[in-house]
């Protein structure tokens, strides 16, 4: 977990973006399918979706971000929970996938944003 940890430290710095993409997809490769490591996998599965998206292959994007089930992860706050799923419903929007979208926005209840804090993602929802 500290290495995985370690390696996403250096993300934002590496010299070229083939490096980059070298380094998610190696960390990708051995977060996958441990439990321990799900939350450095999501935020790593956001940082691959929001590059694809960027180079224009939102289909691609999309994807990605459907392979990462959140709302079982008891490692990551209700906020960013509740980011990553309408980041979930807005790629499936992008790529016209109507029917999952709706399905997926349904994660989230009204009952969510009871709090306060997550006011600005409501705005969002709604």
């Amino acid at each position: 977990m500290d290495i995985v940890q370690e390696g996403m430290k250096y993300l934002d710095s590496t010299p070229s973006h083939d490096a980059k993409m070298e380094l998610i997809k190696t960390l990708r490769a051995v977060t996958e399918g441990k439990i321990h490591v799900e939350l450095e996998r999501a935020r790593l599965t956001r940082t691959l979706a929001k590059i694809r998206e960027d180079e224009g292959k939102v289909v691609e994007a999309a994807e990605l971000m459907q392979e990462v089930q959140v709302e079982t992860y008891g490692s990551m706050d209700k906020e960013e929970k509740v980011d990553y799923i309408l980041e979930q419903v807005r790629l499936c929007l992008d790529k016209g996938d109507y029917v999952r979208g709706t399905i997926v926005s349904k994660k989230i209840t009204n009952k969510t944003f009871e709090k306060d804090v997550l006011q600005p993602l409501k705005l969002r929802y709604a």
